[in-house]
């Protein structure tokens, strides 16, 4: 393969990132649609959203539903990762576009790859994710390790709702971090809540690919993991909001840092509520001192927030002014 057919298939990539879907229209003849009886011209009725064309149940319609309980049917979970994987700056931002229908839906996506997520290290990695975790720090006596696997067990049965906490600490620092750049200007919160959720899918996604290193080295499994997730995150947010590589890399470091300072009150919670130092303290003096600690850890997060502020509002300071131009 020579350089010019390396130039062409990249191209053919890049156009596939650029436009992944065909979308033909089935003739100009107007039908009746046998669900609502609303006459059309296209390939679903406007109405009732039923397809053209619809056959009698056959073993494909079958196949078909046993595919959908999976996501592998419509609007495919394979192929949402797969975009995920390819181009995820796009894919995201054809979502807030208004592309949905392309796309399986975020939140449904990140429950179902967390589930198999979790069931592929139960079967391979049981002292990761497992049945038999153990807690490599002693943090007490028996009964506060107990505590402790208790906690662990809980986070386990509740890990798709576990990562969307976790993908919702990072809403905020990047909607203040982002807030005024030069593509999805102004995005808004909600917008930001699905950002959070397709990058926790996509780092599932990942997770699966390098999943064979995991055999050779739990330690490379996780450094390779966390260097090209990373690098992925750096990716889509530079696509999604249009900076250059160093305005992505200082501005998403402050939603690093944020989030990183702000999932730490779930560890400061368990270790207050189950630590051997607090053992003579009552319930209610337990939720106090996590309070107060709590407290601290937003007060940490607000300062490192409002530098970055700061410095985001002086460095946009004449985008902003043209986009006070542009409203007048």
């Amino acid at each position: 393969m020579n350089r010019q057919d390396i130039k062409e298939k990249y191209d053919r990539f890049k156009q596939w990132q650029q436009q992944p879907v065909e979308f033909k229209m089935k003739g100009d003849i107007e039908h009746e649609c046998p669900c609502c009886g609303h006459r059309y011209v296209g390939n679903f009725c406007p109405c009732c959203s039923q397809k053209i064309g619809s056959e009698r149940i056959n073993w494909n319609s079958v196949r078909q539903g046993v595919m959908d309980i999976w996501g592998l049917g419509t609007r495919s979970l394979l192929n949402s990762l797969l975009q995920l994987l390819c181009r995820p700056g796009h894919f995201i931002s054809d979502y807030l576009d208004g592309k949905r229908q392309v796309s399986f839906p975020p939140v449904k996506m990140l429950f179902i790859v967390a589930v198999i997520y979790s069931m592929f290290f139960y079967w391979f990695f049981p002292d990761v994710l497992g049945i038999d975790f153990v807690p490599v720090i002693d943090i007490g006596n028996e009964e506060t390790q107990q505590m402790t696997q208790d906690e662990m067990n809980l986070m386990k049965k509740y890990y798709s709702w576990f990562l969307l906490i976790i993908a919702v600490l990072a809403v905020i620092p990047t909607w203040i971090m982002f807030r005024y750049s030069p593509r999805h200007t102004a995005h808004t919160l909600p917008e930001g809540f699905f950002i959070q959720v397709f990058l926790a899918n996509l780092t599932l996604a990942v997770n699966f690919v390098l999943f064979p290193i995991g055999f050779i080295s739990p330690l490379w499994y996780t450094i390779v993991g966390v260097v090209i997730i990373g690098i992925y995150y750096l990716i889509v947010y530079q696509y999604l909001f249009g900076y250059g590589f160093w305005g992505t890399l200082w501005r998403s470091g402050f939603v690093f840092i944020s989030a990183l300072i702000l999932s730490s009150i779930i560890s400061i919670w368990m270790v207050i509520m189950n630590s051997e130092l607090s053992k003579d303290m009552t319930e209610a003096q337990k939720v106090m001192v996590a309070i107060g600690f709590s407290g601290g850890v937003l007060l940490l997060t607000s300062i490192v927030l409002a530098v970055g502020f700061v410095i985001n509002y002086i460095a946009t300071r004449e985008f902003r002014q043209e986009l006070e131009q542009r409203a007048m």
